[in-house]
């Protein structure tokens, strides 16, 4: 009782999203509590609304599904910036252990960041890929990426994002929301669902009135979109 209240004050008093409020979302939204959901969404302390910065970030991935007998070197760069957080999409997948990316300090090949081998994912093995929860701290504004891959068994691939400390954040949060719309789904907590919805609905709108050719929002939203029916906005 006394963290639910303390949450709730932090939040009354956020005119953004914040650590604070993301942690709140997570609390309230598996603690099948509605009533504090819905009343804390209301107050509009959760401010979905902002338009990823796309000189804060970089998205690079493979074919999908990758080739097999890859042998890749690219260049990862975040220009501006000293450090990065790194992080995979979820349907990230590879054979475990024989079709992996290394972050290497440079082409030469003596060092790397991270571990050496992330892979996995493939018929349900183990998988080592950062996430946004757990991210890959890189501490230079630029590195190598480097994917081999064997003869045999491809799968997916791999999509990463490389960004700065606060757009991280800013997404972290948005795959806060985007969970606690699915628990909310889950539970029938209708107001809670068109509260949510809205707000990435018009964050992703937002998103795309700002792009001048396609980039990873505009991609999701397009996604959203199409799966929920709504003509007009599409």
């Amino acid at each position: 009782e006394a963290a639910k209240k303390a949450k709730e004050e932090a939040c009354a008093s956020a005119t953004e999203s914040t650590p604070v409020v993301e942690e709140a979302l997570r609390f309230y939204a598996p603690s099948g509590d509605e009533a504090r959901l819905t009343a804390l969404l209301e107050r509009g302390i959760i401010n979905m609304v902002y338009t990823p910065d796309e000189a804060e970030r970089v998205v690079m991935e493979s074919d999908h599904p990758y080739q097999n007998n890859a042998n890749d070197m690219k260049p990862l760069e975040l220009p501006g910036h000293e450090s990065m957080l790194v992080w995979f999409d979820p349907q990230t997948k590879t054979e475990k252990d024989y079709d992996y990316l290394t972050f290497w300090h440079d082409e030469g090949k003596a060092a790397h960041y991270g571990e050496k081998k992330y892979s996995g994912g493939r018929d349900g093995s183990l998988k080592n890929w950062p996430t946004i929860d757990n991210p890959l701290h890189i501490p230079a504004g630029k590195c190598t990426v480097g994917f081999k891959s064997d003869d045999s068994r491809n799968d997916w691939g791999w999509r990463l994002t490389a960004a700065s400390a606060s757009e991280h954040a800013k997404q972290r949060t948005s795959t806060a929301v985007k969970a606690a719309v699915g628990r909310a789904k889950e539970k029938g907590y209708t107001a809670c669902v068109a509260l949510l919805e809205e707000a990435m609905k018009k964050a992703y709108e937002e998103a795309c009135a700002s792009a001048t050719e396609s980039t990873p929002a505009v991609e999701e939203a397009l996604r959203f979109y199409a799966s929920s029916g709504d003509e007009a906005r599409l």
